[in-house]
Order: C-alpha cells, then sequence, then structure tokens
C-alpha cells in the first residue's frame, strides 16, 4: 500500500452529452416514425427503464440503420449497465455505417476500454476524439487522456495533458481535484517529489480526501522528512476520522522511525477498522512474527489467503515459517510452490524457495531457485552469494568467485562480501588476491567488527608470497589482544610470526615466538619451526632435542626429509629456503 488512488471520477458522466437527438423531425412518415420512437427511448431511458428504451432504439435501426442517436444510446445502455464490450461493439457499427460527427463514439469507445483497463486500446481512440473536437468545449479528453497515460506509467505524457485540463478546467469540477492528484503523484513517481507535494496541497486545499494526505506522505517520506509526513496523516486522520489506509501509513512511518511500539498500536488501529484489508493484514503477520507470535502470524496470513487468493506474500511468509521446522518443510514447499504460482515475476519468491532447498541441502535445486531469481531481478545480490556460498561447499571455487565478483560489483562497499571473496581465494590458493580482498574488506570495516580470522587469512597469504614484514604487522596486531586462554587456541599464529621472523633473519625474535607456540600447543607444524631456528643457532643439543620430540608427535619425520616432503603434500608450507635447510637438518 505505498501508493494509493483516488478514483472520484466516473467515465459515464461523459456520456450524456449524446442524449441529444440528432435527426430533426421531418414530414416523411418514416422520419415521424424514427422521431417518436427516439422520444419514447429517451424517455424510458431517462426513466431507468433500459429493457423498454433498447426495443424503441432497435425499431429505430430497423427503419434507418445509419441512425447516430439510436445506437449512441443503445451503447450508452450497455456500458451503464456495465457490458462494456457490448457497448464497443455497438460503437464499431455506428462508426462504420453513421456519418456525419461521429466524435462521441470514439469517445464513448475510449471510455469502456479505460474502464476495463485496456488502456493501451484507449489511448488512439483519445487521441482521435481530440482531433476531431471542433473546439476545446469537451476539456474532459484532455483529463482522460492524462489519465490514461498515468495508468500506462507515462508520468510525463499524464502531467501534460493534465495540466492542459486543468489550465482550462473548472475547479467545481470532480475531475479538477483528481488532476491535481494525479499530476502530484506522477510527479513522486519521477522523483520530484517537492513538485509533487506542490500538487498535492493544492488538491487537500480542494478536498481533504484521505488518499491526497497519503500519497502527500509519500513523497515527504522519500526527502527524508518522516516527521512532517506524520503530521501530514494526523491531519488526514482529522478529516478522515476512521479511515485505515491512514492509520496503516502512520504505521509505516513510525516503523521507520524506529519507534516498534506506536508503530504496532496504529498497525492495530487500522487492523480494527478494517480487518480485512490483505495488506494490513499481511503486516499484522509480520508485527506477530517479529514478536514470535508465531501462531498468530500463521493466522493473519491465512487470513490474507482467504480474501485474496493472489497475495504471494502470505504465501511466501507462511513457507518461511514452515521452513524453519523441519517436521513442516513439506507445507513450506507447498507454500512455496503457491507463491510463484501467484506472482512468477517476484523474484523473492524464487530467492525463499532456494533458500528453504539450501537449508535441507538440496543445492542443485537451490541454484536453480537463485538462478531464475537473478533472471528476473538481476541486482539481487543475495542471490548470487548464496550461490557463491553452495559452490563453495562444493569446493567449485571459480564459480563462487564468479558469484561474488558480481555481488561486489553491484555492492562494492560491502565488507562482508568482499570478506566473502578473499576467503574463497584463500581456500583456491590464489594469494595475491586474498591479500587484495582482504585489503578491502578491512578498510571497509569498523573497529566494532574487526575480523582477525580475515587478519590471519591476509597473514598466511603475505608470508607465503613473501612479504615477510607485512605478514609480521598482520600477525602481531593479531595476538596483541589475546587473553592466555586465546593464546593456547591460537598457537599456529605465534608459530607462524616465528617463522616470518626466521624468514627475515631475527632469529632470536623467531626462536622467542616459536618456543612459544610449542609451549601452548607442541605440534609438528611448530616442532619443525623450533627445531630449525635452533639450528640456525648453533643451539645442537636443543635441536636434537627438539627434532626427537617432532618424531614422536610425527611418526613421517623418521625418514627423514622424505618426511617432509609428504607433511608439504598433506598442505604444509615451506619455503624454498626453509626445504633446503630441512634437507641439511635432517639428511
Amino acid at each position: 500500500m505505498n501508493f494509493i488512488l483516488h478514483q472520484n471520477r466516473c467515465f459515464f458522466l461523459l456520456f450524456f452529452i449524446g442524449l441529444s437527438i440528432y435527426s430533426q423531425p421531418k414530414q416523411r412518415e418514416g422520419d415521424l416514425l424514427i422521431n417518436d420512437y427516439l422520444t419514447k427511448g429517451y424517455e424510458y431511458q431517462v426513466e431507468g427503464k433500459s429493457d423498454l428504451a433498447m426495443i424503441e432504439y432497435d425499431r429505430v435501426l430497423k427503419l434507418d440503420n445509419t441512425n447516430n442517436t439510436a445506437y449512441y444510446n443503445i451503447a450508452l445502455i450497455y456500458a451503464k449497465s456495465g457490458q462494456q464490450l457490448k457497448a464497443i461493439e455497438i460503437c464499431e457499427k455506428a462508426l462504420q455505417f453513421c456519418t456525419g460527427d461521429l466524435v462521441d463514439f470514439y469517445l464513448m469507445k475510449a471510455n469502456c476500454y479505460s474502464d476495463i483497463g485496456k488502456f493501451e486500446e484507449a489511448l488512439p481512440l483519445y487521441h482521435k476524439t481530440l482531433l476531431l473536437e471542433v473546439s476545446d468545449s469537451n476539456n474532459n479528453t484532455h483529463y482522460n487522456l492524462g489519465y490514461t497515460y498515468f495508468k500506462l506509467h507515462k508520468w510525463e505524457s499524464a502531467i501534460v495533458y493534465l495540466k492542459e485540463y486543468l489550465e482550462k478546467g473548472e475547479k467545481e469540477n470532480g475531475n479538477y481535484n483528481d488532476a491535481l492528484f494525479y499530476v502530484g503523484s506522477c510527479y513522486n513517481q519521477l522523483g520530484n517529489d517537492n513538485e509533487a507535494i506542490l500538487y498535492f496541497d493544492k488538491a487537500i486545499a480542494q478536498k481533504p480526501y484521505y488518499s491526497y494526505f497519503f500519497n502527500k506522505s509519500e513523497s515527504l517520506i522519500k526527502l527524508n522528512r518522516k516527521e512532517e509526513a506524520l503530521k501530514v496523516i494526523e491531519t488526514g486522520l482529522m478529516n478522515n476520522p476512521d479511515n485505515a489506509e491512514l492509520y496503516f501509513k502512520k504505521a509505516q512511518i513510525y516503523n521507520s522511525l524506529k519507534q516498534p511500539e506506536k508503530a504496532n498500536t496504529e498497525l492495530k488501529r487500522a487492523y480494527e477498522i478494517n480487518p480485512a484489508d490483505t495488506d494490513i493484514l499481511l503486516d499484522m503477520g509480520v508485527m506477530y512474527e517479529h514478536d514470535n507470535q508465531i501462531g498468530m502470524a500463521i493466522k493473519m496470513y491465512k487470513k490474507c489467503i482467504q480474501l485474496k487468493d493472489n497475495l504471494s506474500g502470505a504465501y511466501g511468509n507462511l513457507a518461511n515459517i514452515y521452513s524453519n521446522n523441519e517436521l513442516k518443510k513439506d507445507s513450506a514447499f507447498y507454500y512455496y510452490q503457491k507463491a510463484l504460482i501467484t506472482d512468477n515475476k517476484n523474484a523473492n519468491n524464487y530467492y525463499n524457495f532456494g533458500n528453504h532447498y539450501k537449508k535441507y541441502k538440496k543445492y542443485d535445486l537451490a541454484l536453480e531457485m537463485y538462478a531464475k531469481a537473478i533472471e528476473v531481478n538481476p541486482s539481487l545480490t543475495q542471490a548470487y552469494i548464496n550461490s557463491a556460498i553452495i559452490y563453495d561447499v562444493q569446493k567449485d571455487f571459480k564459480k563462487a568467485i564468479e558469484s561474488v565478483i558480481i555481488a561486489i560489483d553491484l555492492e562494492p562497499g560491502d565488507y562482508s562480501n568482499n570478506a566473502f571473496l578473499a576467503s574463497l581465494y584463500f581456500d583456491a590458493m590464489d594469494y595475491n588476491n586474498t591479500i587484495l580482498y582482504t585489503t578491502k574488506a578491512i578498510r571497509l570495516s569498523t573497529p566494532e567488527s574487526k575480523d582477525y580470522g580475515l587478519l590471519f587469512k591476509r597473514g598466511v597469504s603475505r608470508q607465503i608470497v613473501g612479504e615477510y614484514q607485512n605478514a609480521l604487522y598482520d600477525y602481531l596486531d593479531i595476538v596483541k589482544n589475546y587473553s592466555a586462554n586465546e593464546k593456547k587456541q591460537h598457537a599456529d599464529v605465534f608459530s607462524n610470526i616465528g617463522y616470518c621472523y626466521m624468514e627475515d633473519d631475527q632469529l632470536e625474535a623467531s626462536l622467542k615466538y616459536f618456543k612459544e607456540a610449542v609451549t601452548y600447543k607442541p605440534e609438528i607444524d611448530q616442532l619443525v619451526g623450533l627445531f630449525t631456528v635452533q639450528y640456525l643457532l648453533n643451539d645442537k643439543v636443543g635441536s636434537e632435542k627438539t627434532i626427537s620430540k617432532a618424531k614422536t608427535v610425527e611418526p613421517k619425520l623418521k625418514e627423514g626429509y622424505r618426511g617432509i616432503v609428504k607433511l608439504e603434500k598433506e598442505g604444509y608450507f615451506y619455503t624454498k629456503r626453509h626445504k633446503e635447510l630441512l634437507q641439511k637438518i635432517l639428511k
């Protein structure tokens, strides 16, 4: 309910211009009969006796199948009784057989098409009417053209014709207020909200219809003038005290102002006034979900479905609720399908269905749904990210990376996506790109959201590509705030610091960190580093003792350097220089 149309006009008002009798009485007997039938038909029509009027007009056409008045008034009767297609058929016959002034038939045909929502068909007929009108006396054609363009979302053209109508129109005409309103709404859609507000104010000055206040508040909200929007709605409620839409809008504004309690109060008031409004019911369901009143949320969504079978939002929200309960996953599947059936142009319906499949590890189906979501909305960033998560699980790093890159192109300032891409590059052993994207992510992060895991990956990547000093900056930044317990959990960071110092020939510093690492966690990586630096410092006793301990921890080292080769195949990393040293040490 983000945009309200106030429809206070009726196309049928235009039809009555055709009730005058075109044919003047003549002396021939046939003409006298025609005039008599037309007069009787008109009298019956005024009295509301349409069936009797039709009989008289049919008599006219049997005598003269070119009679404009008979055709027009038959068409008018059909149009007023809601039989627009029959009215159009009569107008087409008139345009085929009649001569003279045919403008009213084009106008009625256009109005009938407009009444049944066929605005594309109505548009050329209104233009034809405008060309055929001998004067500007019937300004309503400008109004109808503006309204038709409005319904077709052709905002600029709508403004042109509505403004022409306003220049010549009379303020007492009911269409005048609506023309002001529609011009304001066009400006709202075009993003010119300051201009929109001017026209909404003019409309409100004429008549305080609730829709004028509603749409003015929309423009104010878009201008981030939410407090003013709230006052507009309150004024609207003073003039329309029991209008559910205004209470609903008030609730939306309070939500945007982060005042949920006030928002809920207004939403409940809207629901009390109109418990059959599906937009209100949908938001009531969301409200109950947020309050963890899941039973009440389900009740609201199901009411939506009962009242409006094609409301995909209710189906989708129900599906999301059931998706969280493994025992109800079949119900979730049913409602996701219903959401798609009712609205297959909504990317979120595919996206949520994809999340459901992902949750239950049906990855191929999830990827299919994400692909469809992206097809509908290529800017749906999270669909790319969730696809990448699945590709990552499947170890298809190439596709995962491609998906995240698209997401980053869409939202380059998103920290988490850059961090995710860095992690993917790390897993794919592309360390230069890991450094690039961890750096981007770190720059986008806040001090409160500092990710030491990401910093560690950058440190490791820098270490692997030989940037030892830069790697040290990362590792030392990580360990400076470690508690005693965290030091035990992350002994690998201390050993990595030791390796960086060793490669940088800062052997005493290296020894210090390797000893600390072995104290916390005497694993093979830490032990290999320790006995290497001990060897470089000519501590033969210490080196032999550590090698002995390392062989106990990892029996592969009993094979000497061949054990190092095996460890490297298992994922341990050693630089060329370090391997040459190990070959000497272990022989």
